[in-house]
Order: structure tokens, then sequence, then C-alpha cells
């Protein structure tokens, strides 16, 4: 390693060699720092990363599968008026051969990597209980020397103009993100109007701390990103069934509908873990609390006025899974004639977030 790499701190001793003793003195190569922008083809002017901090591990790729750095911080910082995203210490590109790169966020929550340079790397995250931070993974930067900018074509990506400069750490999201809408399916028969108000919606026998690994072949073909392979279904292995948790959403003020717009419904960013749904046992259901108010379209009396709160199956046939990486909406239609709440699920994958290694 030490034939391979010039470290921060003994660059001044590089230097002073150069004077006194040139033909001993190696030049320095070039920084590797990090360079973060949106998983979309975008410019630059919308691109970002929209957190402070995340951690990367890097790997000079012979035989001896030795660690440049492990585990290391990457955060903004200011160089000659640049901004770039850098290791508090300083690292070089190797004077020979290449370096592999795998990144997650945040730094807090660190998966177990093993990495195996011609083998099958791993990353696990292990017994993770879920809470309200985006936990996310890189996809592996393979076999990179050096920067590549957006005028390679967009090496690393396969998209020209990509408007992105260094090594693709690309990321996604290890969680599911979980949403709902509301809409009045039936609120007018000419004679009558039914206005609906819903209070809250609580999401019950939810699994909240789980598994998963993902699995790599390391021996792939030079500067690509290599995507990692997901279990089945892309969900994660409950570490106990029965450790289960309830989320409510749960508005500062009712929602009404009074009519058929689809409304979100205390839009909020709820990360769950990716999990297989079912409809034995204690499996996952919502409870909906809401008012159904009767209206007299002639004269605009409320006729009657009725409160609810069933519990429903979180389970169809168009949504068996909430699977990693993916954003999920369920719509509820309320049919205050029938009383009656319809299920329309539908299912994003967000739009992730990326990095990339930067040769200054």
């Amino acid at each position: 390693m030490k034939k391979f790499l010039v470290l921060a701190a003994l660059v001044g001793v590089a230097f002073t060699s150069c004077v006194q003793n040139e033909e001993f003195a190696p030049k320095p190569q070039k920084e590797i720092s990090f360079e973060v922008a949106n998983y979309v083809h975008s410019t630059r002017a919308n691109s970002a990363f929209d957190y402070a901090s995340f951690a990367a591990s890097a790997w000079v790729t012979d035989d001896s599968t030795e660690a440049l750095f492990l585990n290391k911080e990457v955060t903004k910082q200011t160089i000659d008026g640049t901004d770039v995203w850098k290791t508090a210490d300083t690292y070089y590109w190797p004077l020979e051969g290449t370096v592999d790169f795998i990144c997650y966020y945040p730094t807090g929550v660190k998966p177990t990597i093993v990495y195996d340079y011609a083998g099958v790397d791993k990353l696990t995250y292990t017994n993770y209980p879920v809470d309200d931070v985006d936990v996310m993974y890189a996809d592996k930067a393979v076999r990179y020397s050096a920067n590549k900018s957006a005028t390679d074509n967009g090496a690393g990506f396969g998209i020209a103009g990509y408007g992105f400069t260094g090594v693709p750490t690309l990321f996604h999201h290890a969680l599911a993100k979980l949403n709902f809408e509301v809409q009045n399916g039936h609120h007018d028969d000419g004679v009558y109007l039914w206005k609906v108000t819903v209070k809250s919606i609580t999401a019950n026998n939810i699994h909240k701390q789980g598994s998963v690994t993902l699995t790599h072949n390391g021996n792939v073909s030079p500067s690509t990103y290599g995507k990692w392979n997901l279990p089945a279904n892309n969900v994660w292995t409950p570490s106990d069934p029965a450790v289960t948790t309830a989320y409510t959403w749960d508005p500062d003020s009712d929602v009404v509908l009074a009519d058929a717009t689809i409304t979100p419904f205390d839009a909020k960013t709820v990360y769950v873990m990716p999990q297989t749904l079912t409809t034995v046992g204690d499996h996952q259901t919502i409870t909906v609390v809401y008012t159904v108010d009767q209206i007299r379209k002639s004269d605009s009396a409320v006729i009657s006025s009725k409160d609810y709160n069933p519990t429903l199956d979180l389970y169809s046939t168009t949504l068996e899974h909430w699977q990693m990486n993916k954003d999920i909406t369920y719509t509820l239609s309320f049919n205050p004639k029938g009383e009656m709440i319809l299920f329309a699920p539908a299912v994003q994958e967000w739009e992730t977030a990326t990095g990339g290694v930067t040769v200054m």
C-alpha cells in the first residue's frame, strides 16, 4: 500500500524532498473528493444531495484487498473557493491499480460490509430498529483509477450529458416510505350531499425491526457502478414477527372532503421496514377515524351525522409487499352513502440521491 499512496500528512515531506533530492520525490497524485447530485438525468442547477454527510469505504483492487480507508465520514468543504465533498483526512488516487468504493447513509447507521475483490461482496443491516431516518446504500463503484466527467459521455452512467463529475456513488433507499391520500367517492346523489371529515389514520402491527443482506459480484467490468442483488421480494426479514409498532397520521386540523378531490392526508415522511403484507394473525391493518354528515341540498340542512372508526387490512392483491426504495401511497376512497372505504394503492420509486468521487 505505501508504494501506491501519498497521504496528506506526507505531502509536506514530499515537497521538501523535491528541493533537496528531486529524483526521489514522487509527484503528489490527484486528490479524491466526493461530489453529490440527484440520481436523475438533470442539469447541475437542480442537482443536490440534501444531507450533511455520508460514509465511504474504499479498497485498492489488487489481490491483497487492502483497504484505502474504512467508514470515513464525507462532508462538504470549500477548497480554493470550490465546494467539494471529501473526508477529513485527504486521500489520493494510487500510483498504480484501481479503487472500489462503497458508501452508505447515515454515518450513524453502519452496515456490516464484507469486501471480496474477486468474489461476492456483502452489505448487511442486522436487527435494525426502523425510525425516522432515511437509510441508504450506494451502488458499488467498481475499479476506478481517475475521475470521470460529463464530457466522458456519462462514463459509468451510460447517459450522455449527465452533468455529473466523479466516480458514481448512486444511493438507493433501504427502507420504504408510506403515505395516505383520501377521497370522497360518493358525495352527491342529486338530493343529498355527503361530507366526510377524516380525523386520523393509524397503521397497526407494522414490523419495525429486521435484517437484510445485499450481495454483489465483485469481479465485474472496471469503471462501472455495480448494483446490489436484493433479497426475495425486496423485503427485510423481521427480527421477531411479534415486535411491531403503530404509526399515526393525525393532522393539526381535520381533512374535510366535500367533493371528489383526492387530498394528501397529513403529508409527512414515515419510513417503514420493507415487509410482506398478510391477512393472518396480527397482520398489518389501518384504523380510520372519520365522520359523515348527510346534507339536504335544498336547504343545506344536516339531516344526520355519524362517527366511524373501522379497521381494515392493508394487504391487497395489487400490493402484497412494501418493498425497498418504494414510496407507497394508499388512496382511501370513502363511500359515505354505503359506509364503505375502497383502496387504490400505488407505488412509486423514490428519486434517489447520488454521490461521486471527484479527483481535484
